[in-house]
């Protein structure tokens, strides 16, 4: 018997994508982060269920597979892909089994494109699902509690395309204590946090190294909100790291910034390898983190404490919100000012948006101000409400100054350099080790994609890839992690260039155009929305 897992791809509202998020034949597909769920469920299908694996980013996708069950999981920004490979797969008369985050959270939207709909977490009930899998007695809907992740397996890597992925994945809990009103994470995974052990999570690492990898992604959502069980793994990484003749690697993971305030803490990250912590800092405006309860990052200096991350030698990725109810149209020129003034490369730039099952979606519901019920999502550099003191159209032409600004060449330059002056030597310098370079196909190609589209953007980006690789052969020390900051700078660059959210002209601008009658597709189209809703 077979089970093919689908992983679909990300949608888009332009045709165009990124190089980083689409299976292109002519060169293959490849993907920097990929989703550890059907590798996970993989490993749960007992002998005599043969599992197939299929990430729609990293190969096509067959509608004429032989399987005799079809798994499509799917979060928020897959959902409508997700019911379209369901219906299709159904057409042709295959079963289908659907779950996923925003399955769990939206059932009723997948519930009539299926034939079994799981909820929840699947390894407390998997032995069950997959008896009746064999016997062809699955029933309608099975709903997992959540689990003792020592129960978790390792995924199953050996089933997945490998060569296509860029970055290893290691999962070491779920869940996160905090109470963000805009975070869909805590609906369906909990704010209980969950580890594997410690022994766990090194096997899986030891299974990723020895696949070639030679950075790993930690993808849990809150890594460092207990830092007594990271502070545990990160020991036994920094004594695996480098050590026995091994190269050694780098690791990345998602962190609170309150993390910045404990030296020790940062000090652990770096003796470990973890070099890359990606911080959801949002605002510097007190009153935005009051709205959606962001209390990790209230009561300190937010500049301040990426600097102290940044010269402990471990770099900071942000993500910045604009849409509160406390924001008006000055708000972008504020984000902006205060995203130059951190010593960050890429900083990720979101309109706030209202998830559904999330305390905001409930409370702009009560209110009156969403667009539509629409679960589905994702919205498209806009919100899925009416902002208090903006129309939606301003902020979505407020976050296109914003993002062009901010990714202006220059601007760019700016703040990698000082991230260059500040930031410390690599552990592995010290420690007389050697980094793993092992060179990936997926790198490979996406670096040789991202480099032929941007010799054909502005003179100013090329100028640019020439100034920034000159910065990092002065920095020697730290030239990977200038030339790694670049690599991502381009591929978000081709991305925002290709979906209409960069343009160079409004990246000169000192303010957002406003008054100037700009106007493109989704514009338009969130113009409609708001005469109808008028």
């Amino acid at each position: 018997m077979k089970f093919l897992l689908v992983a679909p791809r990300y949608e888009t509202d332009n045709e165009q994508v990124s190089p980083l998020n689409a299976f292109d034949a002519s060169i293959g597909g490849y993907e920097m982060n990929p989703s550890t769920a059907i590798a996970t469920i993989a490993a749960m299908a007992p002998a005599g269920i043969d599992v197939e694996l299929c990430n729609e980013v990293t190969q096509p996708l067959d509608f004429d597979s032989d399987a005799d069950f079809i798994g499509v999981t799917a979060n928020v920004g897959q959902a409508k892909r997700a019911l379209w490979i369901a219906d299709e797969f159904r057409s042709r008369g295959k079963p289908v089994v659907m779950g996923g985050p925003h399955v769990t959270l939206a059932p009723e939207v997948f519930r009539d494109h299926c034939d079994c709909m799981f909820t929840g977490e699947l390894e407390a009930v998997a032995d069950r699902f997959f008896a009746d899998m064999a016997t062809g007695t699955l029933k309608p809907h099975y709903n997992g509690p959540g689990i003792d992740l020592t129960a978790s397996p390792a995924p199953r890597w050996d089933l997945y395309p490998t060569d296509r992925l860029a970055t290893g994945i290691v999962q070491t809990s779920r869940g996160c204590p905090f109470t963000c009103n805009f975070c869909d994470v805590i609906q369906y995974l909990g704010n209980r946090q969950r580890y594997k052990s410690v022994g766990q999570v090194m096997d899986e690492i030891r299974q990723l190294y020895d696949l070639g990898f030679a950075s790993i992604m930690i993808t849990d959502d809150n890594f460092s909100a207990n830092r007594k069980k990271s502070t545990e793994i990160l020991a036994a990484i920094e004594e695996w790291n480098g050590a026995e003749g091994r190269d050694f690697v780098t690791f990345q993971t998602q962190l609170s910034v309150n993390m910045t305030k404990h030296e020790s803490m940062l000090s652990a990250c770096y003796r470990a390898g973890l070099l890359t912590a990606y911080m959801g800092i949002e605002s510097d405006d007190p009153a935005a983190l009051d709205e959606c309860d962001k209390r990790p990052n209230k009561g300190f200096d937010l500049i301040r404490q990426c600097e102290t991350s940044i010269k402990a030698g471990v770099r900071v990725e942000a993500a910045f919100i604009v849409g509160f109810d406390s924001d008006n149209l000055s708000a972008f020129e504020r984000q902006f000012r205060f995203a130059m003034a951190l010593p960050i490369g890429t900083p990720r730039i979101s309109p706030l948006v209202a998830p559904i099952s999330t305390p905001l979606f409930d409370d702009m519901r009560a209110a009156g101000r969403l667009i539509n019920d629409d679960s589905f999502g994702p919205c498209h550099f806009t919100s899925n409400f009416q902002p208090a003191q903006m129309s939606r159209a301003e902020l979505y032409i407020g976050l296109r100054w914003l993002i062009s600004s901010l990714y202006h060449p220059d601007n760019f330059f700016f703040r990698v350099e000082r991230l260059a002056d500040m930031l410390a030597p690599p552990p592995w310098i010290a420690r007389g080790l050697k980094q793993k370079r092992a060179p990936r196909p997926a790198v490979a190609r996406m670096t040789s994609a991202l480099l032929k589209e941007a010799m054909m953007m502005d003179w100013d980006v090329r100028a640019l890839i020439d100034r920034t690789l000159e910065l990092a052969r002065t920095r020697p020390e730290n030239g990977w992690a200038i030339s790694e900051i670049l690599f991502r700078y381009l591929a978000i660059l081709s991305n925002l260039t290709k979906t209409g959210m960069f343009d160079m002209t409004w990246g000169e601008m000192a303010a957002p155009p406003f008054e100037r009658g700009y106007s493109d597709h989704r514009l338009e189209s969130i113009r409609r929305e708001e005469a109808l809703a008028a």
